[in-house]
């Protein structure tokens, strides 16, 4: 079968209802709550297509109307679904055991990142410092994959071809300090497949400087964890180095034990189709 020839096919076997539901969804994640015509504005979706699935939605209690404002929020219903999930995936709590093992040696919150597709990446769960000044992160953030190190973890095991794919439209400006040249940006991408871990100074955000290396299964990166700092803590090469060493060390471990107890799906892995 060709690569067209199985695109086709795999789109066959979608459900537009479920992937229109899930533009709604995204859409009240990104924005917070919004009005239909803004639903409709956000998503793309007609405005009767809108409404019916919002309204099967609100049954089944996947989202809810404010009576007074009349904009339409996330359901209390993915508070309960994503506390299931959150207890089903028991590598998350491998992982974060390990974590905890940083706190003493690491002024930083860890944030833990999972592959959505080529070009997102999401924020599943985080680690923080009790009785630090910290940086924070809200969970469920979508963010692009070409921002701040952990993208460039996801992307240094990708094939090179589709590393340029992905890179097609050129590097997001984040801030002052972000690398916008491409073959600067593959460059770092080398080095981080041939060191385990990455290094970002203020590219992503001002004031904020990280150290990520994946945590990988089946030789894919599983989740990236990232040590998120205030821009002066690593503000030389020496300490870099020794938290980038650091928490490579904890990811291989992390990695090992997800391997002996087979408690960790099948990483992402990009099909032909969705290059």
């Amino acid at each position: 079968m060709s690569r067209g020839e199985a695109a086709q096919t795999a789109k066959a076997y979608q459900v537009p209802a479920i992937e229109r539901s899930m533009l709604i969804l995204e859409a009240l994640q990104q924005h917070g709550p919004l009005g239909l015509a803004e639903l409709v504005s956000a998503t793309g979706l007609s405005r009767s297509t809108c409404y019916y699935l919002v309204r099967t939605m609100a049954k089944a209690r996947l989202v809810e109307s404010d009576e007074e404002t009349r904009k339409i929020h996330l359901g209390i219903r993915l508070v309960e679904l994503g506390s299931a999930a959150t207890e089903q995936l028991g590598y998350l709590g491998v992982i974060k055991r390990y974590i905890l093992d940083l706190l003493d040696e690491m002024d930083a919150t860890f944030v833990l990142y999972r592959r959505m597709d080529r070009e997102r990446v999401t924020i599943v769960d985080k680690v923080e410092p009790r009785h630090r000044l910290r940086v924070t992160v809200p969970l469920g953030s979508t963010l692009a994959i070409q921002g701040g190190s952990f993208g460039r973890c996801f992307l240094a095991y990708d094939d090179p071809a589709l590393v340029r794919e992905i890179l097609g439209a050129g590097l997001q400006r984040h801030t002052e300090h972000s690398v916008t040249d491409v073959e600067r940006f593959l460059g770092e991408i080398a080095t981080v497949r041939e060191r385990g871990w990455a290094m970002d100074r203020e590219g992503f955000a001002l004031g904020v400087s990280t150290v990520a290396a994946p945590v990988l299964h089946q030789g894919r990166p599983l989740l990236v964890v990232a040590a998120l700092t205030m821009a002066g803590t690593l503000a030389d090469d020496s300490t870099a180095e020794r938290w980038g060493r650091r928490l490579r060390e904890i990811c291989d471990i992390a990695s090992a034990t997800l391997q002996q107890h087979h408690r960790a799906p099948v990483a992402l892995h990009l099909a032909e189709d969705e290059r």
